[in-house]
């Protein structure tokens, strides 16, 4: 019996069959999905639908924004071959929150013109900043920030005027305050002065307070004028000690000072270092 196109019948299904012009078989379309499984068509139909999409990526990440910041640094002017007082400093922001860890780059134009750094990474705050060094040329200079891999509104400009004037340094910061010490004229319990030795750096003021008594205050070796004539309480006498040096004193009402310089009575000894 020839083998022509023809009906099979297997386990109460029908498949019809037919030879290509090659002689091979092949099956139907329609026929076969007749037959084959629910779960087997809903995958089928799943994997159609997704063919075409974006393969789960999602949507893409929102872009970045520059923009100066509220203290941006533009517009400045300063001296040439000098930093601006003021650092540049922009904001990068993704969807309006800050784009913490953003890269810029910073840069300008002119002879020995730089940026401080070059390179920089945005904050938690999204700000990133930089110190602008002018160049040599006078008059109106430019410099940008740039954001790495792209952003809205970058590279950021920036522009500054570069003068031939000479800045003025800044005022030396004042002295710190002068150490002090205080030493005590007594009399409960003796004449005394109290600390009666001390030591102390240089630049240092020493105060004598009259706490009780009548008392006076002399250099052994005239080396500071002294207090005066004698006082009672209460009363202050105060010397600053500007030389390294030993400086023996005393009260010329209970002490006293032999011509070799030493003391004795009520008396003491300030060592200057």
């Amino acid at each position: 019996m020839g083998k022509g196109p023809g009906v099979s019948r297997k386990g109460g299904r029908e498949l019809t069959n037919g030879l290509n012009e090659s002689g091979s078989m092949m099956a139907s379309n329609s026929t076969l999905l007749r037959f084959l499984p629910a779960p087997v068509l809903m995958a089928a139909w799943l994997v159609g639908c997704s063919g075409d999409g974006d393969n789960g990526s999602g949507p893409p990440p929102t872009a970045l924004a520059a923009a100066q910041a509220s203290a941006s640094g533009d517009r400045q002017t300063g001296a040439a071959g000098h930093d601006l007082t003021s650092p540049l400093q922009i904001v990068v922001t993704r969807d309006g929150a800050p784009a913490q860890g953003a890269v810029v780059s910073w840069s300008t134009s002119g002879t020995g013109a730089f940026m401080t750094p070059a390179v920089d990474t945005a904050d938690a705050s999204g700000i990133s900043s930089s110190i602008w060094h002018l160049g040599s040329e006078l008059g109106a200079r430019t410099s940008q920030a740039e954001v790495a891999g792209g952003a809205d509104g970058s590279p950021v400009a920036f522009s500054a005027t570069a003068t031939g004037d000479t800045p003025t340094p800044p005022p030396p910061p004042p002295p710190p305050p002068a150490n002090e010490v205080t030493i005590q004229l007594l009399t409960s319990g003796g004449n005394r002065f109290e600390p009666a030795n001390v030591t102390i750096s240089v630049g240092t003021t020493v105060t004598w307070s009259w706490v009780g008594g009548f008392h006076d205050v002399n250099s052994a070796s005239s080396a500071f004028p002294g207090s005066g004539d004698p006082v009672s309480a209460p009363h202050t006498y105060s010397q600053t000690f500007s030389t390294p040096g030993t400086y023996k004193y005393f009260c010329s009402v209970h002490g006293n000072a032999a011509s070799d310089g030493s003391v004795s009575g009520m008396s003491g000894t300030i060592v200057v270092q």
